[in-house]
């Protein structure tokens, strides 16, 4: 990696830590501003608030009603997608299992990307609650699979493409140089190392 790229990721990474301190400070905020906590992984809302959400909540009849005619139709092809993603998430946790330990590599934390809080709010009702989990469990399995599969690159392939990668992974940028067979049999064991619990 060349010293520009190296100086720029770790800026990124200086950010991303920063950024990380300033989420966690807006999520304490927002707890305190709209009167939750987190009891054993639930969220917990005052009564007077659980009381005012449930009197915005929209019926499912009205929300039904509302709804673009457009939109009902293609319902059944994006819950359709349940399948394979439910296949997917058992695929992955069967792939750590058998996988991971075989080459020493840390398993990822699941709990970590598949969060599904959102129904959990009386101000959706139960078409829109069941919508925010689904997404929640679509996007977190993605993000969950990408974190895999990443691992996986970087134990048996931690070389950086020849073509510019977009939308590359986190470990990417810290992969080897297109063509550099040195540093490849020089660097390997090193970030494979780094994958070790």
């Amino acid at each position: 990696m060349s010293a520009t790229i190296s100086e720029i990721a770790s800026r990124i990474a200086e950010l991303e830590v920063q950024l990380e301190r300033a989420l966690t400070e807006e999520v304490e905020e927002k707890r305190r501003t709209f009167l939750y906590v987190i009891e054993k992984g639930k969220v917990a809302f005052e009564s007077d608030v659980r009381a005012a959400h449930r009197k915005v909540r929209q019926s499912v009849p009205a929300f039904l009603r509302e709804a673009p005619v457009a939109s009902l139709l293609v319902a059944p092809v994006i819950y359709s997608l349940i399948v394979p993603f439910v296949l997917l998430d058992l695929w992955l946790w069967l792939y750590q299992v058998i996988c991971f330990p075989v080459y020493g590599i840390e398993k990822v934390d699941r709990s970590r990307y598949i969060l599904l809080d959102r129904g959990q709010l009386r101000y959706l009702n139960a078409i829109e609650r069941f919508n925010c989990d689904y997404c929640g469990y679509a996007n977190g399995l993605i993000a969950y699979a990408r974190e895999i599969a990443s691992r996986t690159e970087q134990y048996f392939c931690p070389i950086k493409h020849a073509h510019r990668c977009a939308g590359a992974h986190k470990r990417y940028h810290e992969f080897l140089d297109f063509g550099d067979a040195r540093a490849y049999r020089r660097e390997l064991a090193r970030l494979r190392d780094e994958l070790k619990p």
